[in-house]
């Protein structure tokens, strides 16, 4: 198993691991993690149950810890795949299911490809193109953002 399989396995592991702490229910978990150049990178991740994404609500603290871990692995295995003579991704979304299938998809070009984050849906640079549809109207889903945010 090479090094950047390894680390990838690593990342599915530390999202399932955090996935069973939360006792939530749920049937996917997405990570995004961006690094368009200078030093900066960003990071996000939500879940989802049938149909419907959520960030997580009210553990703050245990998110921030392995937020921190996965975004330590996504540096790794960035770097690893410059170190194969590969450019390096702008984008890494990792994602885990409930029956433990993970998959990774990478960007090399543009840093807001692959957006997981609920604005995005319905958008030409959504990681979830039409697997994820919005079934309310505009107006309802800006409530349901709203309510998500308090």
């Amino acid at each position: 198993m090479s090094k950047k399989d390894e680390i990838v396995q690593k990342m599915a592991g530390v999202l399932l691991e955090f996935m069973t702490l939360t006792k939530l229910d749920w049937d996917a978990t997405y990570f995004r993690f961006a690094s368009p150049g200078g030093g900066t990178t960003s990071s996000e991740w939500l879940y989802r149950k049938d149909r419907e994404l959520n960030y997580f609500q009210g553990m703050a603290q245990l998110e921030m810890t392995y937020q921190n871990t996965l975004e330590k692995l996504a540096e790794n295995l960035s770097a690893e795949i410059v170190s194969e003579g590969r450019e390096q991704p702008v984008v890494i979304v990792a994602t885990v299911d409930s029956e433990k299938k993970y998959n990774l998809k990478l960007d090399y070009r543009d840093p807001s490809a692959l957006e997981i984050r609920l604005l995005s849906l319905g958008m030409e640079n959504s990681y979830f193109g039409e697997e994820i549809l919005i079934d309310k109207t505009i107006e309802q889903f800006q409530e349901h953002l709203k309510g998500l945010a308090s």
